[in-house]
């Protein structure tokens, strides 16, 4: 992940001290500096510093200065205006689109957490059954994963309609496991259901915006999207496209476990469309 980027996404949950502390290690170099340095040039704490580097999804100090090291600054340069304003002509469309896309995909493999990913395959893998939840704009997605799962065999469930979710987080047990995707984090409906997936102590993987959320906070593994809040015309293409590309590694994954049997179901299934068409 892109430590610089995960600093500046987290922005708009921080309290008055963390902010100081995101500002200085945006502003200068802090790879030589222990938590106890940092927080004496911060005014703040090493205890402020280890909190921070925790909460925006580091193991402790010394994990986010190894990934600062490994990460530049050179993608901040890269955030342009994406809106679109009704005098564009459809090259420019093209053009802003190709540029929105490209930096959305690059924002959200700059954010995934290797551990939290694999984690969650080993999750989708173990399951009993898969129970897949997501109203509105998430509803695409979902659907999306669940065919792609269904035709390589695994059990899989998803329904659109929210009050029937309701009724799955109800029946499910913790053999299953279950994936909420909401941009926002925050959906009606949606925090419901993770509530009653944590009370029932049954694992379940969050794919939200990078800030902080309920939905995120509940769940077993939190996979994170950038936040597009500048833009709120072109917001749900940005966070559509992010979603997608988290659900398709969580596919790459799960296919990846048993690859031949999962190839073999893939070639069947197509298979028995193609009777369909005949």
């Amino acid at each position: 992940m892109n430590a610089y980027l995960r600093i500046k996404e987290y922005n708009d949950s921080y309290t008055a001290t963390e902010k100081l502390i995101a500002e200085y290690i945006l502003e200068n170099d802090i790879l030589h500096d222990s938590a106890q340095a940092l927080g004496e040039k911060t005014n703040t704490s090493a205890a402020a510093i280890i909190r921070f580097s925790k909460k925006i999804g580091f193991k402790g100090f010394s994990d986010l200065k190894m990934n600062l090291a490994q990460s530049t600054k050179e993608e901040e340069k890269q955030e342009v205006d994406l809106i679109f304003e009704p005098e564009d002509n459809i090259s420019t469309l093209v053009e802003k689109g190709c540029r929105l896309n490209m930096n959305t995909v690059l924002k959200t493999y700059q954010l995934i957490n290797i551990d939290t990913l694999e984690a969650s395959i080993d999750l989708l893998n173990n399951a009993s059954t898969i129970y897949l939840f997501g109203v509105g704009g998430s509803s695409v997605i979902g659907l999306d994963i669940y065919q792609k799962l269904m035709r390589i065999g695994k059990k899989v469930i998803y329904n659109a309609d929210l009050h029937v979710q309701m009724t799955f987080a109800q029946s499910m047990d913790q053999n299953d496991a279950a994936l909420i995707i909401s941009y926002s984090g925050s959906t009606t409906g949606l925090v419901d259901v993770a509530r009653v997936l944590h009370e029932k102590q049954i694992p379940f993987i969050s794919i939200t915006q990078i800030n902080s959320n309920p939905i995120s906070k509940l769940s077993t593994y939190s996979l994170k999207v950038p936040s597009e809040e500048k833009a709120l015309r072109i917001g749900a293409v940005s966070s559509r496209i992010s979603s997608f590309v988290i659900t398709d590694l969580l596919y790459y994954g799960v296919f990846k476990n048993n690859f031949e049997e999962h190839k073999k179901n893939l070639i069947d299934s197509k298979d028995n469309v193609s009777i369909l068409k005949k």
